[in-house]
């Protein structure tokens, strides 16, 4: 038997030098059968060698798979390295948003010619944050962002021969959640309020303090309330310490009627206290980069008293509406709108109690004869969704924004160039080329709301988008 033994190994031994791992097992089969037809082995010999083979190759088996086990075990232990606690907490995001932007314009001034002209441009939005649960109930976020350093954009042209671009701190805050129902923050931070595109630029994240209340009454009903304290600007003067700031207030609720349809109302007050600290001074309207300026260049002229104290106030109430549709149509489908008004605009004040300084002339306001422009309207829908790789979303609304509904230098900024008193068209349609890639194509069809006082301005706008988020 021993001898009967050593010959089939060695004949397992030349079948295995010239055959493939997959067809092994078959041919030791076939020699075992031949060694049988000639009168080598007996069936029992074979069938006990067959099944001796077997053990033995079971145990290797099983000796290779407790090697590889514990051979990723370890690549495991070694690649798995662990972070500090501290990073554990914070989560990184940003964005790089490449665009195509091009403007055609028709401007004509009183008593001039009619000028006709495009502009087009390459540009770039890039955003890198960072937020970090410092523990249980509060949050510390950091976000930066390309631009210019106005509150309203955050975009950065191709320009100035391949020049290195600017960044600036776009977020900074801090946020405590002593409830579940009340958030309190502090620092520069996203807009907290229910709004809607009329007044508020998304890019616009104000500078102060903040409250979030929200309580649930019941199943389908909660109420809400935003407050906001924010700085408006800091006046280095030392006979006075009442800087400009806005006091918002607002009030609403979030109602589910049925499972499929929502509703969100809410009321705002905004309160523009001690605006008139801004003094006049030679250059004080030249600079769009300071309250004054903007808001003089970008649609409301700004009108001093006798003792060169501004005249302008805003005082403003906004209704917000929204109501959203789903599981009805393949698609979500929502409609929304908003109205303010400004009750402190008077043009009659400005132009009686208005002194001329040479770059804002109150008598211009004449031409608005007893309107005050102090009032805005939006009505829009969307459809689509925005979460997922094959995913399109297309949103359109029509606004008409008087000169002093609200300071232009919130506003947004794309529309009509920015500024006050216009009205038009919007409309965008976005597609997710991957989960974090979209394409979008934004078009503004836009006019001066009304031209008796500045003339005519017609803006059409193209805005073609690329983003990637990460």
């Amino acid at each position: 038997m021993k001898k009967k033994a050593v010959i089939l190994s060695v004949a397992i031994a030349l079948v295995t030098m010239f055959s493939s791992t997959q067809s092994l097992a078959r041919e030791v089969d076939v020699l075992v059968d031949k060694l049988v037809e000639k009168g080598v082995l007996s069936d029992s010999e074979a069938q006990q060698i067959l099944t001796e083979m077997q053990e033995e190759n079971a145990r290797e088996k099983t000796e290779i798979k407790q090697v590889a086990t514990e051979a990723a075990k370890k690549e495991a232990e070694t690649s798995n390295v662990k972070l500090p606690q501290w990073l554990e907490k914070m989560h990184f995001f940003g964005d790089l948003r490449l665009r195509h932007d091009t403007q055609w314009r028709t401007e004509q001034k009183p008593g001039k010619d009619e000028i006709k002209y495009n502009r087009n441009r390459e540009r770039f939005r890039l955003r890198l944050g960072v937020t970090a649960k410092t523990t249980e109930t509060t949050e510390v976020g950091v976000r930066l962002a390309s631009g210019s350093g106005y509150q309203n954009t955050t975009n950065q042209s191709f320009d100035e021969h391949a020049r290195g671009k600017h960044i600036f701190i776009d977020k900074a805050y801090a946020s405590w959640k002593p409830l579940d129902c009340l958030k309190i923050t502090g620092g520069k931070e996203k807009n907290p309020l229910f709004t809607t595109p009329l007044v508020w630029d998304p890019d616009v994240n104000p500078e102060g303090l903040s409250e979030k209340f929200r309580l649930g009454v019941t199943d389908r009903v909660d109420i809400f309330a935003n407050l906001g304290q924010w700085v408006v600007e800091e006046i280095n003067v030392k006979d006075r310490n009442s800087d400009p700031a806005l006091f918002a207030y607002q009030i609403g609720s979030a109602i589910r009627p049925t499972e499929t349809v929502s509703l969100d109302l809410a009321l705002a007050y905004y309160d523009y206290q001690n605006l008139d600290d801004f003094e006049w001074k030679p250059g004080a309207l030249e600079n769009p980069e300071t309250f004054l300026g903007y808001n003089n260049k970008y649609g409301q002229q700004m009108i001093f008293d006798g003792n060169g104290m501004l005249l302008n106030e805003f005082k403003c109430w906004a209704l917000q509406a929204k109501v959203k549709v789903k599981d009805v149509l393949p698609v979500p489908l929502s409609f929304f709108g908003s109205y303010i008004n400004n009750t402190a605009a008077d043009i009659d004040e400005l132009i009686e109690k208005g002194v001329d300084t040479g770059d804002s002339d109150p008598r211009k306001l004449e031409k608005y004869g007893d309107d005050n422009r102090d009032s805005g309207w939006l009505v829009g829908l969307s459809v689509g969704s925005k979460k997922k790789k094959g995913d399109w979303y297309a949103k359109y609304f029509y606004q008409e924004l008087e000169d002093y509904a609200f300071p232009a230098v919130f506003v947004d900024s794309d529309f009509h160039g920015g500024g006050t008193n216009n009205k038009g068209h919007y409309v965008q349609g976005r597609y997710f080329l991957t989960d974090n890639i979209q394409a979008r194509a934004t078009g503004f069809f836009t006019k001066r709301q009304d031209e008796c006082k500045d003339g005519k301005k017609d803006e059409d706008r193209l805005q073609v988008d690329v983003v990637f988020s990460f």
